[in-house]
């Protein structure tokens, strides 16, 4: 059967494991029936490259998709996949839906995650927001006597380097669009203006954050058909907790009604991403404490 829907992700020699944990939590559920499976590669080893080649995964070769000036490039090839989650349909033709996720991801619940194949579906950018009712601090500002002098948010930085100090202000308190999940379909007037905005990004600004700034101005000033989903479909573990339900062997939302998230991100979780061991004290749905990893199966 010729699979029309893909999953792509990427990868280094430093992040195959947690790859082989999103590429088995999906595999687990099923969803590899449907979708194919690619990654990017940037900095893999031939064995970790023959294993992913002996399951079935399409592997592509990253490059810089977008004019990158080369004193910020310094070698740090890890870093292509900033600009090239831009050009999917470059890399794997002739699919109808594109979802990107990052290797720091993996598949929890499919009942939300399928989400973001609908909202492709309606030739809609399909994107989590990083907002929620438990997201308590994810916008700083600090404050001289009754004054607000020095915003800290993640717009606000990183537009403002990349674009302009106008649209950093006009946009420093919209919720940050999470580049380490999305999804498009084939339609090539998304895919188009967001690689026009990943070359104006990424020529002025950082490398890292390119995506999240590109995503920003594709949506807000562009304002190309979107679906935004809900928390639970890219669960910030940074930002908050989880709940575990140890009847059921899954990750809930931390308040009622207990939500099972889709995908569990582990940005920002060093400890965690760098060793699977790492155990946290964690709720139960039960009212316990317990210590547990918040990586795939472990």
């Amino acid at each position: 059967m010729i699979k029309k829907k893909i999953i792509v992700s990427s990868c280094d020699s430093k992040y195959f494991n947690l790859l082989t944990e999103l590429f088995l939590s999906l595999k687990n559920k099923n969803i590899m029936d449907e979708y194919n499976f690619g990654v990017l590669n940037t900095g893999m080893n031939q064995n970790q490259i023959n294993y992913l080649k002996d399951n079935n995964v399409i592997i592509k070769e990253a490059i810089w998709n977008a004019k990158v000036p080369e004193y910020k490039i310094l070698g740090r090839d890890h870093l292509k996949t900033q600009v090239a989650r831009a050009y999917l349909p470059d890399y794997f033709t002739d699919y109808e839906i594109y979802i990107w996720l990052d290797a720091d991801l993996w598949l929890n619940d499919t009942s939300s995650f399928n989400l973001y194949e609908q909202g492709a579906a309606q030739n809609c950018l399909t994107i989590t927001p990083q907002s929620d009712r438990s997201y308590f601090n994810n916008a700083n500002v600090e404050w001289f006597f009754n004054f607000p002098y020095k915003v800290k948010t993640i717009n606000y930085k990183n537009i403002g380097k990349s674009i302009s100090k106008k649209l950093a202000k006009k946009y420093a308190f919209y919720s940050t669009l999470n580049a380490g999940a999305f999804a498009i379909s084939s339609n090539q007037d998304i895919w188009r203006c967001l690689q026009k905005n990943i070359s104006l990004a990424a020529r002025r600004g950082r490398i890292f954050g390119t995506d999240q700034v590109a995503l920003a101005l594709t949506v807000h000033e562009d304002k190309v058909p979107t679906q935004f989903l809900p928390s639970y479909c890219n669960w910030m573990c940074e930002f908050h907790l989880p709940i575990y339900d140890e009847e059921n062997n899954i990750f809930l939302e931390p308040y009622i009604p207990y939500h099972p998230l889709a995908l569990i991100h582990l940005a920002g979780l060093d400890e965690i991403r760098n060793n699977k061991d790492v155990k946290i004290l964690l709720k139960t749905r039960n009212g316990k404490k317990i210590k547990k990893s918040l990586r795939y199966n472990v």
